[in-house]
């Protein structure tokens, strides 16, 4: 019929309408089901065609696949677990001596056996001795689980401190010495009561008069020797302690570099010279040495009781019977010295003489030391230097009060100690007495040698 067009291809649109149902009919189906219902039953359905851009939009509306979440997520490896680090394990030991107590003793009351003890005294030795130590020394030991040493430290004041470190199998001695700084000073006066009160008088440490009187022990007997009037000088060291936040405090008197004590009985000067290194002391304005080979007395004393005699009347047994020894007062507890250097080759009990403690020296003599109420641990055989404290005042054996019976022997036989004429020490060399000869006359105008007619206490 004329005017009228035949579709073109209606086969293609059918094709493509009925793949497009289908595919819906399939995922309406899919969508029912994964939502529990029962899928419809397609029974006498009309089937209707549909336009090729209604295929696209039931495509679209087809569920796609998710796309993965974790496409663009970047995976950090994880590493490989680190091996455990053993923690160290430090058993600290710390204290404070006690009057009478040594290292070992303290250290085995805290569970340190003497293997310890030995191995730190011998690794420390080349630095300290510790036949040395004292009550108020301070220790702080660390070791490790299995005991071993690993830090040791040892503090006997706030200028004198020692330590050990571990450095592989080996213990290093260390010495630390805190920054000073020192300056000149000198001080004089007159004695009024005694040499410790006129010192502190003038704003000094007592410390100052025992280091003066130490300088003449061999000459003055500062214990029942000084008089009213007496006269003193001293060019010593003033010791600076620098914290740290850079403040510097006073901590006392340090060296001293020259002495004069003049009395009615006479006049005694000294100087410190060096020699060389560890060779140092105080010699006598001529080159001679001020020590002699003994003390003039082996403790600070109140007062001597009994002298040297032949024949004097026991105070105990009540008969007469030579006394051959020197009898000094003083109160239960005061350090006894050795007079001069040598070897122990007695300590105990000693008849009535109780508690006693002799040392051998060169040329033949032995001082003995008798009555002591206690004494250091001392080993027979064991090298004492001059002024060590071998003992304390007691009242042991055949006795009435707390003193020291002294007594000094020559080849065997008694001679009284106050009438011994003791030779010096070594002179100034003659090769360094030009040396020594500069340094003294320098010491000594510093000293001021004029008459004394004002007190003073200044720095140089």
């Amino acid at each position: 019929m004329r005017g009228w067009r035949k579709p073109e291809s209606t086969s293609a649109i059918g094709a493509a309408s009925w793949g497009s149902l289908a595919l819906a009919a399939v995922c309406g189906a899919l969508a029912t089901y994964q939502l529990g219902a029962q899928p419809a039953r397609y029974t006498n359905a009309a089937l209707l065609p549909v336009a090729l851009q209604a295929e696209s939009a039931v495509s679209e509306s087809v569920p796609r696949a998710p796309e993965p979440i974790l496409s663009n997520v970047a995976f950090t490896p994880v590493p490989e677990p680190l091996p455990a680090v053993p923690i160290e394990v430090r058993v600290f030991s710390e204290g404070t001596l006690r009057r009478g107590e040594t290292l070992a003793s303290a250290l085995s009351k805290q569970g340190v056996g003497a293997e310890r003890v030995n191995e730190i005294a011998k690794a420390l030795r080349p630095s300290f001795d510790f036949r040395y130590a004292r009550a108020g020394d301070r220790y702080r030991l660390a070791r490790d689980a299995e005991g071993r040493i690993l830090e040791f430290d040892y503090v006997r004041s706030e200028f004198e401190r020692y330590g050990l470190r571990r450095v592989g199998d080996r213990l290093v001695a260390e010495r630390f010495e805190p920054e000073l700084r020192v300056e000149r000073a000198r001080l004089a006066g007159m004695v009024t009561t005694s040499l410790y009160d006129a010192i502190t008088a003038l704003g000094e440490s007592g410390d100052l008069s025992h280091d003066f009187a130490e300088i003449f022990a061999w000459d003055v007997d500062f214990s029942r020797s000084v008089r009213t009037g007496d006269e003193f000088h001293i060019l010593y060291e003033r010791r600076y302690l620098r914290s740290d936040e850079g403040r510097e405090r006073y901590v006392g008197p340090g060296r001293v570099l020259a002495a004069r004590y003049a009395s009615s009985r006479g006049e005694h000067s000294a100087v410190y010279y060096e020699q060389g290194k560890g060779r140092a002391g105080y010699y006598r304005p001529d080159g001679s040495a001020v020590e002699r080979q003994f003390l003039q007395a082996p403790l600070r004393y109140r007062r001597i009781t009994s002298t040297y005699s032949t024949g004097r009347l026991h105070p105990v047994l009540g008969r007469r019977r030579p006394h051959l020894g020197i009898d000094y007062a003083a109160a239960t507890g005061t350090p006894v010295w050795a007079v001069g250097e040598g070897r122990v080759m007695f300590r105990g009990w000693y008849g009535g003489l109780g508690k006693t403690v002799k040392i051998r020296h060169s040329n033949g003599f032995e001082s003995w030391y008798g009555h002591l109420s206690r004494y250091p641990n001392l080993a027979l055989g064991q090298q004492v230097r001059q002024k060590q404290v071998i003992g304390y005042v007691g009242s042991t054996g055949l006795s009435t009060g707390p003193h020291l019976h002294f007594v000094l022997k020559k080849s065997g036989r008694h001679v009284n100690p106050s009438a011994l004429r003791q030779a010096a020490a070594s002179p100034i060399p003659r090769e360094q007495m030009k040396q020594f000869a500069a340094d003294r006359d320098q010491l000594l105008q510093a000293l001021d040698p004029s008459a004394l007619r004002v007190v003073t206490n200044e720095a140089l």
